[in-house]
């Protein structure tokens, strides 16, 4: 499901109208937005810093230390690195997202700044988050709150999809393929699925837990990194017009 500003954001119904003559590619058209190009940016581990302040919630929940956020490994599940259960595990993860945590993690540095460039540079910047809205209701106002708190900018925000549709599968539905010019994640699985969709520059957003061999998409350090690379794919993206 996503959203555009405050209000839901519906995909066109396609069976009725003039979409239904378009060829498949070309009813995105009729989007809001739709002369820009879309850069898409996860929340938890990309723009900002989940796993630390997560592991500060558990280390109160449990009543014990947790490991430091960089000793994280990839293909270590959380529950293992932090020696709990997986039940266990939820069930601190559960209390952590309903007890209004989301709005104040910390914010990456350069985080604000990279969503303001990309939208003057003429493109819209579309949140993309597997964060359960549908779940629990103070899911999509704790997100829009840390959204505001640390000024980022964005034009929509997608969330966990309703249909079994992954949030990159719903981010082609929304805008078309062609649109999407970049996106970025922290997690190898969401860009693998990206990359599966057709989408063919994807950024991973450098973590503990993300460092191995074949890794999908690009690597970058830092937010600065980040927009030192789309500003490239917005201008590329602009020159082709």
């Amino acid at each position: 499901m996503s959203t555009y500003g405050d209000q839901p954001w519906h995909e066109p119904d396609v069976s009725r109208g003039l979409a239904q003559w378009m060829p498949d590619d070309d009813w995105s058209m009729f989007l809001t937005g739709a002369n820009k190009p879309v850069v898409a940016l996860d929340i938890d581990g990309t723009l900002g810093d989940y796993h630390r302040h997560f592991l500060n919630f558990a280390e109160g929940w449990f009543g014990r230390p947790m490991p430091h956020p960089e000793e994280a490994r990839h293909g270590v599940r959380l529950s293992t690195f932090i020696g709990v259960s997986h039940r266990e595990y939820r069930d601190c993860k559960l209390a952590y997202r309903q007890g209004g945590l989301k709005r104040t993690m910390p914010v990456y540095p350069f985080a604000a700044e990279l969503t303001h460039n990309v939208r003057a540079a003429g493109a819209a910047l579309w949140i993309c988050t597997t964060r359960p809205y549908l779940r629990l209701d103070n899911i999509d106002p704790d997100t829009r709150e840390w959204l505001r708190r640390n000024d980022i900018e964005y034009d929509a925000v997608v969330f966990e999809g309703i249909d079994e549709e992954s949030k990159y599968g719903d981010l082609v539905s929304q805008v078309g393929l062609a649109r999407i010019i970049a996106v970025c994640d922290d997690l190898p699985a969401q860009l693998t699925d990206a990359q599966d969709l057709g989408i063919g520059t994807c950024y991973l957003r450098d973590q503990p837990y993300n460092r191995g061999d074949n890794m999908p998409g690009f690597r970058v350090t830092s937010l600065e990194e980040l927009w030192q690379a789309v500003e490239v794919n917005i201008g590329m993206w602009i020159e082709r017009r």
